[in-house]
């Protein structure tokens, strides 16, 4: 059957379709669940929720669907202790902004609060809900980390922009790894080199990946399970999708493709 790929049943889905997790409190439960409900895979992005709205979630998702569904944090080795922003750190990224707001006419933001949703935290409360997965962007958590995760028995999902992200992401010893090309929307999460200089073409980063990166399991090596992110897709691009490895498809829906 053309659903049962390594990805649908590595994640226990009938279909081999993930939905992107929005970050910026734009996922929902009422999303996520639907889309597990009927055979794929809902994603939450998590990564501004507190470590105890992050424990509510998975409740209310769990109540939500009794399917497989993803929670997603940012990756990062580098909180700031206090959960306060620097005035440096604020400072040099508001510069970078500032010609933007002035075009427009609209004044700059003031320097947010504390910020208490440290990725430490965040990890400690999914291991305590532990939802079906944990996928992650921007970096490898640690493998104390990911360890935690496996004797849980929690996926394990990373991003990768780039073919040395990927291979990175496969000794890590994740699950599932999302090929984002230069043509997905939103964040561009590498985290070896910058997004500028990680601009590799769906097609091109998912032959790459397919040939170069392998999964050990029991003994034998075969391809990784390798879902693709980016881009506008119709029935042909998805036919030259699966005719070049790929094992699913991270989407966002929409009713109409513009022209």
């Amino acid at each position: 059957m053309w659903n049962q790929t390594k990805v649908s049943r590595t994640l226990g889905i009938e279909f081999p379709i993930l939905q992107g997790p929005f970050g910026g409190n734009l996922s929902s439960v009422r999303l996520v669940s639907t889309v597990s409900n009927l055979g794929g895979m809902g994603g939450y992005g998590a990564y501004m929720l507190t470590p105890d709205e992050i424990v509510a979630l998975d409740k209310e998702l769990k109540q939500a669907t009794n399917k497989p569904y993803n929670i997603n944090l940012w990756v990062s080795d580098s909180d700031f202790p206090s959960g306060e922003i620097p005035d440096e750190v604020f400072e040099k990224a508001a510069a970078l902004v500032k010609p933007f707001f002035d075009e427009v006419g609209v004044p700059l933001p003031a320097k947010p609060k504390a910020y208490p949703s440290r990725f430490g935290n965040q990890v400690e409360a999914l291991l305590a809900a532990k939802p079906p997965v944990f996928s992650f962007i921007f970096g490898v958590p640690s493998q104390t980390v990911l360890d935690d995760f496996r004797k849980k028995d929690i996926k394990l999902i990373g991003n990768a922009t780039t073919l040395d992200e990927a291979i990175a992401l496969e000794n890590a010893g994740v699950d599932v790894i999302i090929a984002s090309g230069f043509e997905a929307g939103g964040h561009r999460p590498s985290f070896l080199e910058s997004a500028e200089a990680s601009l590799t073409g769906t097609f091109v980063l998912v032959q790459q990946i397919r040939e170069k990166v392998k999964t050990p399991r029991g003994g034998c090596r075969r391809h990784c399970r390798c879902p693709w992110r980016g881009g506008r897709i119709d029935a042909r691009g998805r036919r030259r999708a699966d005719r070049n490895g790929v094992s699913g498809h991270r989407r966002v829906g929409c009713e109409r493709i513009p022209p």
